[in-house]
């Protein structure tokens, strides 16, 4: 075999190992690319999940929510997607509505901390809570607190966890039967419909008990989780029956509250809306009235003229005290005395006519004077 023969073969297999060696080398940096794929720009959350719930409803403000990847909690806002892992939490004085797609409800009073968990779960830490199922998709909420799980089926749950510790957490069925499954001991506690169970700070709870009277004064009466939201339980009347309460309950309306870092609505300039109290638009009507011009005012009537008098020095005096009344060319004032009040119209007040007027006088005739005479 020649030389040049040789060199072709040798050629022919360098540019193979060549072209070998560049698609693996594509193929490792293609591996490597799909393994650590770059972030996406845009992107506010690491991990992307599906909504499960939403604020339906915030009583009173401040109501706060702790989005994923976010350092601080932010405004709520009604009708803003909830997500797994993210926290409502309210205020002393505040409270909200939160709705689970599964189509559990569930209200948290002021001071509560309620996180949203999978598999439809929540964790309530601290604060008041109520929750219960409507709809036809029902399905049971396990509410998971420091002390154990509550969960029913078809009751509506009323937990109260108050902040100090050493305080006694207590668990109302209001309606259904209510379990307790208690971490301390692994024990599971049945509530019936208006039976309540205390727990201690050390996990023990107490055998389930009616609820007192001085209990249900205290905590269901006027209780704003139960009466104080637009939105009515389907069995609220059942539950005021059943305990004995009768106050009524004050009519609530939907306060609503945009999260800071959303846009906020155009607003036009050119249209302004203003809103009149009752006070305020009576106010303004009346004076839109006296702003108008009076076309033919009715005359007032004018009493009979009395019979005039001898003027004496007194009377004639100017009073210094009682300025002259100035008359308006608008407005027609009321006209009582004559001789006292203001005139009906800018002409001068009529006279008073006497009785027996005096005669007037009579003038003799003067005869024309005769022509003198002539001079002859």
């Amino acid at each position: 075999m020649q030389r040049w023969q040789l060199s072709q073969i040798s050629g022919r297999i360098s540019g193979r190992i060549k072209l070998l060696l560049v698609l693996s080398l594509s193929v490792t940096l293609l591996s490597s690319c799909l393994t650590n794929p770059p972030p996406k720009p845009f992107s506010t959350e690491a991990i992307p999940t599906e909504a499960i719930a939403e604020i339906s409803e915030i009583r009173s403000y401040p109501v706060r929510v702790k989005y994923l990847n976010s350092a601080v909690a932010k405004p709520a806002t009604v009708g803003v997607p909830l997500k797994v892992n993210e926290t409502i939490s309210t205020d002393e004085n505040s409270s909200a509505q939160v709705i689970l797609r599964n189509g559990a409800i569930i209200r948290i009073g002021g001071k509560s901390s309620l996180t949203l968990k999978p598999k439809n779960q929540v964790e309530f830490t601290s604060g008041r809570l109520l929750t219960w199922v409507e709809g036809e998709n029902k399905a049971a909420t396990r509410v998971l607190t420091n002390f154990g799980e509550v969960f029913s089926d078809n009751g509506t749950i009323y937990i109260e966890i108050p902040a100090k510790a050493a305080e006694e957490r207590r668990i109302i069925a209001l309606d259904g039967k209510v379990n307790v499954l208690l971490t301390a001991s692994s024990q599971t506690l049945t509530l019936n419909k208006g039976e309540e169970v205390t727990v201690k700070a050390d996990g023990t709870a107490s055998k389930p008990k009616r609820i007192e009277k001085e209990n249900i004064d205290k905590r269901l009466a006027n209780n704003n989780l139960i009466f104080g939201f637009s939105t009515q339980l389907s069995n609220q009347n059942q539950i005021a029956a059943e305990f004995g309460i009768t106050a009524a309950a004050k009519e609530a309306s939907t306060i609503e509250f945009r999260r800071s870092d959303l846009p906020k609505p155009p607003s036009d300039n050119r249209q302004k809306k203003v809103t009149y109290t009752s006070g305020s638009a009576n106010r303004d009507r009346d004076e839109s009235r006296n702003d108008r011009p009076i076309d033919n005012p009715a005359p007032k009537p004018i009493e009979p003229a009395r019979k005039p008098e001898e003027p004496t020095a007194a009377d004639n005096q100017p009073n210094p005290e009682t300025p002259a009344p100035v008359a308006s060319p608008d407005v027609a004032p009321i006209v009582g005395n004559p001789t006292t009040s203001n005139p009906v119209s800018p002409e001068p007040p009529p006279q008073p006519v006497p009785i027996e007027p005096p005669p007037l006088p009579v003038q003799s005739e003067i005869a024309a004077p005769e022509p003198e005479p002539r001079p002859n």
